[in-house]
């Protein structure tokens, strides 16, 4: 009885957030690697898969993913703290990439573990983006991919890939380079959010119950 009163308050109270679609809870990078996975690939070659070139080593960034809870999207802006370079060029310090009510869904994974994930089509923005040699840039919207988040489990994580294709580049003239990219950080732990989703988890279990 006190479960399912517990529950049906946290229900309560996760309605009441939905209803405001200005709700939101902001989780802010608390480290992690950062980039972790870049590969510029020939356009029209599978990529990620077969480069023509790689990232050389993890480069940290800050920022923030936002989870907008009535509409259930997430927001995220992602800047370079350093290089990321790729053998033949690099991306410098202070590039950023962000993107605006990417579709997600938040379920509940039992253990008070919640999973954001997306689920819809998204793009993202690319700016400035800074390289050397001076590279021509073709097209600054990649694709959002695979963005996800898993709180609750005492090591919260984020993740986003952006491309293979929408962020493209040449060296003055043809052929174009598609550039794929990886995002892996640490975030603090929304507790509210994980209390409002096992509440509604618990009355989901318990109406199945019944």
């Amino acid at each position: 009885m006190r479960s399912a009163w517990l529950a049906a308050l946290l229900l309560s109270l996760g309605l009441v957030v939905g209803a405001r679609d200005s709700a939101a809870l902001v989780l802010p990078v608390t480290g992690g690697p950062g980039l972790d996975v870049g590969e510029v690939c020939l356009s029209g070659s599978l990529c990620p898969g077969t480069p023509a070139l790689t990232l050389s080593g993890a480069a940290p960034v800050s920022g923030s993913f936002t989870y907008n809870v009535g509409p259930s999207t997430m927001d995220f802006v992602l800047t370079l703290t350093a290089p990321a370079t790729f053998g033949g060029f690099a991306v410098l310090a202070g590039t950023t990439f962000s993107a605006l009510g990417v579709p997600v869904i938040a379920t509940p994974l039992g253990g008070g573990i919640v999973d954001i994930s997306q689920f819809g089509l998204a793009s993202a923005l690319v700016s400035p983006l800074f390289t050397f040699p001076v590279l021509t840039v073709v097209s600054a919207t990649p694709i959002v991919t695979g963005l996800t988040c898993l709180i609750g489990t005492g090591a919260d994580q984020c993740g986003v890939s952006l491309g293979a294709s929408g962020l493209t580049v040449n060296t003055g003239g043809p052929p174009n380079y598609d550039v794929f990219l990886t995002f892996n950080v640490n975030v603090p732990e929304p507790t509210t959010l994980v209390l409002v989703l096992a509440g509604l988890g618990g009355l989901a279990l318990r109406g199945r119950r019944a």
